[in-house]
């Protein structure tokens, strides 16, 4: 009887806690800027995005991370959004690949949590195999104790607002950039 009712409340307890953490977990659509970023130039030219390097998977009860594949996910629509190339691709040849490494995760948890992200991107002739151009990008975002309940809220929408700043200085340093 003892271990009948302690099953039962094991799976209500996974019940109750399965829909907290799915709700907790990051989501590429958040990573993207909200509007797309505008800019007063388009790139005749098409870049293909490369594998992301650097990210890994957030664990329970640990700081909050980005994979590989959200990132380049989150890459990838922000440069289609922005328009700045004139394609952009993940697969297939293009006339430039855009790399990216994430460099530096960082979280100061609390009540009010701090998340930073260091990414270095780099684009690279695809004919050539020359890079030509590098940028290290450091996007801090903060969120007050009073824009979420919950504290797992509260850290993703700080992951997700230094990402969003991230992707929207690259674009940004890639408008007003020397490309040949």
């Amino acid at each position: 009887m003892k271990n009948r009712r302690y099953r039962h409340r094991v799976f209500l307890l996974l019940v109750i806690l399965a829909p907290a953490l799915v709700a907790c977990s990051i989501k590429t659509e958040g990573l993207i800027p909200d509007q797309p970023i505008i800019t007063g130039r388009q790139i005749d030219k098409t870049v293909k995005v490369m594998e992301v390097e650097g990210g890994h998977a957030s664990k329970f009860g640990r700081e909050a991370y980005i994979t590989n594949e959200q990132y380049r996910d989150a890459l990838l629509q922000t440069l289609m959004d922005a328009n700045i190339f004139s394609g952009v691709v993940n697969s297939g040849n293009a006339d430039w690949n855009l790399h990216s490494e994430i460099i530096t995760i960082t979280t100061e948890a609390g009540i009010s949590p701090t998340y930073a992200i260091v990414v270095q991107y780099w684009l690279v002739d695809q004919q050539t195999g020359e890079e030509f151009w590098r940028k290290g990008i450091n996007t801090r975002h903060h969120v007050n104790w009073n824009e979420a309940f919950a504290g797992g809220t509260r850290i993703i929408m700080a992951v997700e607002g230094a990402t969003k700043k991230n992707l929207t200085q690259l674009v940004q340093a890639l408008s007003t950039a020397d490309l040949h």
